[in-house]
């Protein structure tokens, strides 16, 4: 599905669903669970995690589906909580866990098959936010201009630290 496609769809069904239409939040979770995983799973470095903010961007879409403005980009609304709660996770692990726990909880757990994953294992070199930045560029195909505001930084810092990031990916890799 295209971008603009994902976004009437998602708009329509979140406008739906606030209005008592239950089953419009199926029709956002086909249009944006793998990304919606591959964005937690960028930020979490753990599937598990990763399925859990899945679950808990679903959540808070229906929590705040009445507060969505029709018309704007219901990607980049979606995409911003997941965000959010990917880095509530990361940083409630680094509140709970020792020094020597946290070596265990980076281990990622892959699943077979699931060759997304296995390519986000390789954003590992980037830290947080340089791989966020090629995320959603790369895989969610999101402009600058709303990567800028999902990260809260200004469309220049967005394409600069994309650029970065891709040259020490192919510094790194090549």
């Amino acid at each position: 599905m295209k971008d603009r496609q994902i976004n009437n769809t998602c708009d329509k069904a979140i406008v739906a669903f606030s209005k008592g239409d239950s089953n419009a939040l199926s029709v956002i979770y086909d249009c944006m669970a793998r990304m919606i995983f591959s964005v937690a799973y960028a930020v979490t470095g753990n599937y598990q995690d990763a399925e859990d903010v899945l679950q808990d961007t679903m959540i808070e879409i229906t929590t705040y589906a009445h507060t969505y403005q029709s018309g704007t980009n219901a990607k980049a609304w979606i995409l911003a909580m997941t965000r959010h709660l990917s880095i509530d996770v990361v940083r409630k692990k680094k509140a709970a866990f020792s020094a020597d726990d946290s070596e265990i909880a980076e281990t990622p757990v892959t699943e077979p098959g699931f060759s997304e994953i296995e390519t986000l294992d390789m954003l590992r070199i980037l830290d947080e936010e340089e791989k966020q930045l090629v995320i959603f560029r790369l895989y969610t195909e999101l402009p600058y201009k709303q990567i800028a505001e999902i990260m809260k930084i200004s469309v220049a810092a967005a394409q600069k630290q994309y650029q970065r990031a891709i040259k020490k990916l192919q510094s790194h890799y090549l």
